[in-house]
């Protein structure tokens, strides 16, 4: 993965003096991608499940909780605060990923999408944010979900062993947020995931 400095092609969306950003570029990819508009209900979205209702705030906008089976019975969930003119797509992605991602006023913004990739076909979008994303945490360390830290088990620490995290990607610094999508690469129990599930948000 590599990473350049220079001026981006969306200037027009951003701020006086956020022309120059940072750029990661994540892998290319395969991907399937779930019906962005159905929001009611449990609903399962290429790795991620909805649970309960969306509650609207006086603002305008609207929190929703979203899972993402971790395996061995254990779910990731967090509940995340969406803009009122915001659509949520998931997406199982195949790695490498064919997605440019830079940070855009605090968030991990896609920017570009390689033509031809899976993540093209697929129907991911210039211009989408990255709300959530699966990883893969370290045995020895913690894992932040939301605001906690999770602390592994104590065979797990002595082991060293990896195992399957729900990362959220508000407040968290650019590098982080890339870490997280690549650290899906590592292997759980001897197998790597061939995919990565990402929650993104796109806004009208």
């Amino acid at each position: 993965m590599s990473s350049t400095h220079r001026p981006t092609p969306l200037t027009s969306r951003l701020a006086p003096g956020a022309a120059s950003l940072s750029r990661r570029r994540c892998p290319r990819s395969t991907a399937t991608s779930a019906n962005p508009n159905n929001r009611s209900g449990a609903v399962a979205m290429a790795g991620f499940a909805r649970y309960g209702v969306k509650e609207d705030n006086p603002d305008g906008t609207f929190m929703e909780t979203y899972g993402l089976n971790l395996g061995g019975g254990n779910i990731g969930r967090e509940s995340i605060v969406f803009g009122a003119d915001a659509t949520l797509l998931a997406f199982e992605v195949e790695r490498p990923m064919g997605i440019v991602f830079e940070d855009v006023n605090g968030e991990c913004v896609a920017v570009e999408i390689i033509e031809g990739s899976n993540a093209f076909a697929a129907g991911v979008m210039v211009g989408d944010v990255l709300r959530m994303t699966s990883a893969v945490a370290v045995g020895k360390s913690t894992v932040e979900v939301g605001k906690l830290q999770v602390e592994p088990s104590l065979g797990m620490r002595k082991k060293g062993a990896n195992r399957r995290a729900l990362f959220v990607a508000d407040r968290r610094p650019f590098d982080a947020v890339m870490d997280a999508v690549v650290s899906n690469a590592e292997d759980v129990d001897g197998t790597v995931s061939p995919t990565v599930a990402l929650l993104l948000e796109r806004r009208s």
